[in-house]
């Protein structure tokens, strides 16, 4: 690197945050990514079936307790106001209690799913463990530390892959065994880094904080239930006006523009604590979110575009079963992303202000004009259509969001 090259990167710390907090939520979904390929390649129908059934619980408890407690550590500790490692422990603690509730269901599943008893319990034993990483991962990101947060789930890949390969030569590479080594080296990043910054759980403290932050904590949560229970309700809605196999092109549209949607994911975790620390600067935090946006909606537009053009050439070779049916869906797909890109601006900066309550006011009907919207569209037009009618509601809520961040930093009449 240069030395003007150095000079610009430490002038703008902003952009190494930002790069670093990328690349930490590519390491973080690349973990889950390894974990499934060897899945898929080592696993019968049963064992892939009980793989498949756990891993969406474990990311149904990680993105429960995110939006309840690691949120709103991004929100309260990202000013800088005192060391967030001890001001984030009683939402660790409440993020790891959220693990230990996961786990005692996971249990009782293990005990009814008996073809994959062994691996929901090994999962049941960690999940506490894998919360913590989560939210330490959070806390470094509050803390301005991502690349901390990065290193840590390096370690967790690096771990996995090194443990994997040695199960594969010893001839042990079996669905249970896969799973173990995920978990166990998914905890051991997660101690890494608590120990690194000093992060402890607060238990002792925990009611109270839970008490103070009651109405932040409720309504992240109620945001996130609202997102993907439209969500989810219109992928079944799909199956059951258009076929279970117009679910399956959706759902392969968004393989083949995977690294778009890790990107996307990475937009929350980069622009709440950056807008926090901006907030008292109105020009600063309207830029930023000007910038994130513009940023996240055209890597979705390049990589959709990307994969629609490339596809002819490398889909009959990669995805024979695959690519002529999910090729269609990609352009909608692709606006559907860009959208989303478009509404993480915004909400960053009002999340940043305190206006959690309009965003979940805005997000239940966003919600339903895109349930009704896209069972409409799908019924017409499949997966399409059903995409195109999250599309619409998205950009809407886009627009509103955009409008109401604006009118928020407006300066208030005088006199």
């Amino acid at each position: 690197m240069t030395g003007s090259a150095r000079w610009r990167w430490r002038r703008h710390p902003v952009v190494g945050r930002s790069a670093w907090t990328l690349v930490d939520q590519a390491a973080s979904s690349g973990s889950n990514f390894v974990l499934a390929l060897c899945i898929l390649a080592s696993a019968d129908q049963r064992e892939f079936a009980a793989f498949s059934v756990a891993i969406t619980g474990y990311l149904l408890v990680t993105q429960l307790a995110r939006s309840a407690f690691s949120l709103p550590v991004l929100m309260l500790y990202s000013d800088g106001d005192g060391p967030v490692a001890e001001r984030s422990g009683p939402a660790v603690a409440a993020g790891v209690a959220t693990g230990v509730a996961g786990a005692m269901v996971f249990a009782l599943a293990g005990l009814w799913f008996e073809d994959g008893r062994t691996l929901f319990l090994i999962v049941a034993c960690a999940l506490p463990l894998l919360q913590y990483q989560d939210a330490v991962r959070h806390v470094a990101f509050a803390a301005a530390m991502p690349k901390a947060a990065a290193q840590s789930d390096f370690l967790w890949v690096a771990l996995q892959v090194v443990a994997t390969a040695g199960a594969a030569l010893a001839g042990h590479a079996s669905p249970t065994v896969l799973v173990l080594i995920w978990v166990l080296a998914g905890s051991a990043s997660g101690l890494v880094l608590g120990a690194r910054l000093g992060v402890v759980p607060r238990v002792a403290r925990c009611r109270r904080w839970l008490r103070d932050n009651s109405r932040l904590c409720a309504r992240l949560s109620t945001e996130f239930l609202l997102n993907s229970g439209s969500y989810y309700a219109l992928s079944y809605g799909l199956v059951a006006v258009a076929g279970a196999e117009q679910l399956g092109r959706w759902r392969a549209a968004q393989a083949l523009i995977g690294p778009v949607s890790v990107l996307l994911l990475g937009g929350t975790t980069l622009g709440v604590p950056e807008s926090v620390r901006v907030r008292e600067r109105v020009d600063s935090l309207r830029r930023f979110a000007v910038l994130l946006s513009t940023g996240l909606g055209a890597i979705a537009v390049l990589g959709g575009g990307l994969a629609y053009v490339v596809l002819p050439a490398l889909g009959p070779t990669l995805f024979p079963e695959t690519w002529e049916t999910a090729r269609p869906v990609l352009p909608v797909l692709t606006f559907f992303a860009a959208a989303v890109g478009a509404t993480t601006g915004p909400i960053a900066g009002l999340r940043a202000l305190g206006m959690t309550g309009w965003i979940v006011r805005n997000r239940a009907v966003s919600g339903c004009i895109g349930l009704v919207t896209g069972l409409v569209l799908a019924a017409e037009w499949g997966a399409t259509g059903a995409l195109a009618g999250l599309s619409l509601s998205e950009t809407g809520f886009a627009l509103a969001a955009w409008i109401r961040l604006r009118e928020a930093l407006e300066p208030s009449p005088v006199g």
